[in-house]
């Protein structure tokens, strides 16, 4: 069974050891998480590309030339597909068939992304989550104190009320990351444990959770 510390969110010490569950503790499967990301990603997307179909595109209706005697194939009209300007084929439609997952494979792509955090040493237990204020110095003390400063952190909580003061001083928060040749800055994320979802799990180096948050997620992704 995989265990892993148990840390102070105020400075940072241990404070003991905490048993992952054996739902936790797989091999990751990247097809899985593959499918998870891809499934993920297509419901974030507008899906609002269109293409004119024949009947959609201008012009005349007329036939241009006689069926036979030409010695040349048939021609029906100039909005044909093979002519310049006329209908794209197959072409995309607004709100085309999103890609589908088996609620089982899903879950099955959440605990894999965990234990990946986990293999990685990038799954980070504590106590608790909650801050005194919502100033962002708070946080930044917490980051330090967790050796987190600079790190994309994502941070998620097991009590069902948001902790509030989080929430507000991660959205002040920003890291500056280089990507691409150019700074980027990027708030915190803090979500509740009961809406994880794969791609922000994999798009943070470090995952932050509280001993509620992790019964939550041992609960909700248990392996009969």
């Amino acid at each position: 069974m995989a265990e892993c510390f148990v840390r102070s969110f105020t400075n940072g010490s241990a404070l003991g050891i905490v048993s992952l569950s054996k739902s936790f503790a797989v091999v990751p499967r990247t097809d899985l998480l593959h499918r998870a990301v891809r499934y993920e990603t297509a419901w974030k997307a507008q899906n609002t590309e269109a293409s004119k179909a024949l009947g959609q595109v201008r012009g005349s209706t007329r036939k241009p030339a006689p069926q036979k005697g030409r010695g040349k194939a048939r021609v029906g009209t100039l909005r044909a597909a093979h002519f310049v300007g006329g209908y794209a084929v197959h072409g995309p439609t607004p709100g085309a068939a999103l890609p589908d997952i088996q609620r089982k494979v899903y879950d099955a792509a959440v605990r894999s992304a965990i234990a990946t955090k986990f293999n990685q040493n990038q799954l980070v237990v504590v106590d608790s989550l909650a801050l005194d204020s919502s100033s962002k110095l708070s946080l930044k003390e917490r980051l330090d104190a967790l050796d987190l400063a600079g790190k994309k952190c994502y941070f998620m909580y097991g009590s069902r009320e948001p902790e509030l003061n989080l929430v507000r001083a991660a959205d002040q928060f920003t890291l500056k990351t280089l990507k691409e040749d150019k700074v980027e800055e990027r708030r915190i994320l803090v979500t509740s444990a009961e809406t994880v979802s794969v791609l922000p799990v994999l798009e943070n180096e470090f995952l932050v959770i509280d001993k509620a948050a992790l019964e939550v997620l041992e609960e909700m992704y248990q392996v009969d």
